[in-house]
């Protein structure tokens, strides 16, 4: 069984889109989903993905940076119960620095923001600008893990990415793949770095392990 868990801003879709997954580019995922199986893992909200990505219907959706899953129309918070009581003190922090930032269903988002800063009961994530304020251990690879089990699925693991903040994803993966269009550092962790960009990249995956040509026929970095 082929599990592939992309990226999606800049993995699936194109910033000169505004970040609108392209019809045919869906089309090709929702096919692939029927065979084998296809996790959307990104930092956005739920809400954001609905504006997004039309269309798309994906085995499954880890959100907010692998803090949220929804598998089967289920929700599931990977978060500790103490939370949402420790982002309020972490938000209070933030207004007292004069730093702007906005809440997903679990995580909080600072846009824009170099500086550097950590807390004793969260962990910060960046990704390429902006940051993400999560729980301890909550990452994307912790969040496919936990929408893997709870579907009982097992096989090998295909990780796509762009930026910083997949580098998590590509842990729990068997094979790490990345967007031509990918940070230097992504593509030096990559076992394998696609001949295009974006949605056109994963796309050229899929075709790939559907003919049967994955792993041999992706270019080695």
């Amino acid at each position: 069984m082929w599990i592939v868990a992309s990226d999606f801003d800049r993995t699936l879709s194109h910033e000169s889109d505004k970040f609108v997954i392209r019809k045919d580019i869906a089309e090709k995922i929702n096919s692939f989903s029927k065979i084998y199986k296809f996790f959307v893992v990104t930092g956005r909200e739920e809400r954001y993905m609905k504006l997004l990505a039309p269309g798309l219907s994906p085995t499954g959706w880890i959100l907010e940076n692998g803090s949220l899953i929804v598998v089967n129309s289920k929700k599931i918070i990977n978060a500790p119960k103490n939370w949402f009581t420790i982002r309020q003190s972490i938000s209070r922090k933030l207004k007292e620095l004069g730093i702007p930032h906005s809440f997903g269903e679990v995580i909080i988002y600072v846009d824009s923001w170099s500086e550097e800063i950590s807390f004793e009961s969260a962990r910060v994530e960046r990704n390429r600008r902006d940051a993400m304020i999560l729980p301890p251990n909550v990452e994307k690879g912790s969040g496919l893990r936990i929408a893997l089990k709870e579907l009982n699925v097992e096989g090998k693991v295909v990780a796509v990415g762009d930026a910083e903040n997949d580098v998590s994803l590509f842990r729990v993966a068997d094979y790490k793949v990345a967007v031509e269009n990918a940070l230097p550092e992504i593509k030096s962790l990559a076992d394998f770095v696609l001949d295009k960009e974006d949605g056109d990249g994963v796309v050229e995956l899929l075709d790939l392990i559907l003919s049967g040509r994955f792993p041999e026929g992706v270019n080695i970095h």
